[in-house]
């Protein structure tokens, strides 16, 4: 038997005992997005040992959106669903219940509130959350979720990136040559002070007739300038 039951009102849960317990299905969600979440996680504690995170739920029932994910495992029918089926947050990670749901809500990449508001709307002090931030443990899963959203964000904003070059963004269309290797900026600046102090040196030439004053004041240039391109130019322009 399977261990989730979709039914017109919500799902029933098998627990490993036999007992059932009736869900309803969180507000938004229809029964099926519900169950099919329910499944994953419970197909992934049985394989991994773990609760799953939010892309390797995706990746067992890809049916819905990482958006759906992360909102339905903040739900207190999710939590109740898991709890009669034997699947504690805290198992394996070491963790309780509030610090997971933590977890996942600060780590939604859809939420783009501020963690003060995210927080309150878990009722979770900011004091607490701080003291929670101490913990290796806490921190470490914090960071690591963090760092794959960051991951797995790169390919759209590349893209939009693409976008805005395509599109007559100056700014974009810099950005894609620099970080391609066409366009260096420090370069440039670099390009632009060289041919500023080649143009100093022309006119030092040109003006400075007494030969002693000019190398005394050509010495000066050479040294501020500290590039060894720029002392050739003016030795080739004094012969």
């Amino acid at each position: 038997m399977e261990p989730f039951e979709q039914v017109d009102n919500g799902i029933v849960v098998h627990a490993p005992n036999g007992d059932t317990k009736n869900i309803p299905t969180p507000k938004g969600f229809d029964n099926r997005t519900f169950k099919g979440i329910l499944a994953a996680v419970n197909t992934a504690y049985l394989r991994d040992g773990k609760f799953p995170d939010v892309n390797t739920i995706h990746a067992i029932w890809p049916r819905t959106t990482k958006k759906n994910i992360s909102a339905i495992l903040g739900t207190l029918e999710f939590r109740n669903a898991l709890q009669h089926r034997g699947i504690s947050f805290d198992t394996s990670d070491g963790l309780s219940m509030e610090q997971q749901t933590v977890l996942l809500k600060l780590s939604d990449p859809f939420d783009r509130r501020g963690l003060a508001s995210k927080l309150k709307d878990l009722n979770v002090p900011m004091a607490r959350f701080q003291a929670w931030m101490k913990q290796p443990l806490f921190y470490d899963l914090f960071n690591k979720q963090t760092r794959d959203n960051y991951v797995e964000a790169l390919p759209v904003i590349r893209q939009r990136l693409i976008g805005n070059a395509e599109a007559g963004d100056q700014k974009a269309i810099e950005l894609v040559f620099a970080m391609t290797g066409e366009w260096n900026p420090q370069q440039q600046h670099l390009d632009d002070a060289k041919t500023i102090i080649l143009k100093i040196v022309e006119a030092i030439i040109r003006h400075v007739k007494d030969a002693s004053t000019r190398e005394a004041i050509l010495a000066d240039v050479s040294m501020y300038a500290g590039t060894l391109s720029a002392v050739g130019q003016q030795k080739i322009l004094e012969q």
